[in-house]
């Protein structure tokens, strides 16, 4: 979706508006649902959310940051009742609330000089800044004040989980741009490309949680992730080459069920598929093994502060 685009719909939404501001905000919730489960459609749900809140504001001028301020202090609360709505499987409910608390995170005012990031961990913030910090140039990292991981994290799954795979890519992009070197966001992006069949995105996905990864069950998992791109592709002799390289990091009955599977189907079996082999294969085609450099700098530099 090109700005041509995007203008044109903002066009046809802004000619439903009427200056109501209970009717203007159905309008862009009911257009903003339209186009929540496409992934091209970031700039205009963008654009959508920044009309809500423009609304929202306008109903009270001489405090617009204190609107923000006030949904922040209810968003912990928010989101532990949706929590417990999806425990008792009222998932609609759910899916609802975490839907507002997304807009509200992506509307949430940020200066042109900073950037919103939501890190887990001290190891994060440090790859963040390693990978990240020509592009973030001389911008203030500020942690984002409503605390999103959770949230987009639990909005993605859930909806995942409803089988709106299209529709969970739009939190988990949103939480892939607040922390993109988080494992556990990342596997579960990756979840939402392969269950829409996005097996490109998938694979290079995995192939940057690699980059990320500090644990060998991280590793496997990135692996197993390629492996599955790649089987579904037809590659059938690097698949299994990866199934075999995640085996080596960390035991695992779906790899092994999968290797099966791919020996039936094409004859393609795990014999002769060494490490040495393994590794030159992979050095061929572009894939790293094992733990980056840089996260193996930082856990050293980590461990010997630890230390001190």
């Amino acid at each position: 979706m090109d700005e041509t685009d995007v203008k044109k719909i903002l066009d046809q939404i802004e000619s439903e508006l009427t200056g109501d501001p209970d009717h203007d905000i159905d309008v862009l919730d009911s257009w903003g649902d339209r186009y929540r489960g496409n992934p091209d459609a970031e700039p205009l749900m963008r654009e959508i959310s920044n009309r809500i809140f423009e609304i929202m504001i306008n109903e009270d001028p001489d405090e617009p940051q204190q609107i923000f301020e006030n949904m922040v202090e209810t968003a912990d609360e928010d989101y532990g009742e949706a929590c417990q709505l999806i425990n008792e499987k009222r998932y609609d409910k759910a899916e609802t609330k975490l839907a507002i608390l997304t807009e509200v995170i992506r509307a949430y005012p940020l200066s042109d000089d900073a950037v919103w990031t939501d890190f887990t961990s001290y190891l994060e913030g440090m790859i963040f800044q390693d990978y990240f910090s020509e592009d973030i140039g001389e911008r203030e990292v500020l942690r984002h004040p409503m605390h999103p991981g959770p949230i987009l994290y639990t909005y993605g799954s859930l909806l995942i989980e409803m089988g709106k795979a299209g529709e969970a890519l739009y939190p988990l992009k949103m939480l892939d741009d607040l922390n993109p070197v988080c494992m556990k966001y990342i596997f579960e992006l990756g979840e939402a490309y392969k269950r829409t069949g996005q097996m490109e995105e998938a694979f290079n996905n995995a192939l940057w949680g690699l980059s990320c990864a500090s644990k060998r069950a991280e590793l496997a998992r990135c692996y197993r992730d390629m492996a599955f791109c790649l089987s579904e592709a037809g590659n059938y002799e690097d698949a299994v080459m990866l199934y075999m390289l995640s085996l080596h990091y960390q035991p695992s009955r779906q790899a092994d069920t999968e290797i099966a599977w791919i020996r039936k189907k094409s004859g393609v079996s795990s014999d002769g598929y060494n490490l040495d082999a393994i590794k030159e294969r992979c050095k061929e085609v572009g894939i790293p093994v094992g733990i980056s450099e840089t996260v193996q700098r930082n856990m050293e530099l980590l461990d010997s502060l630890g230390k001190s």
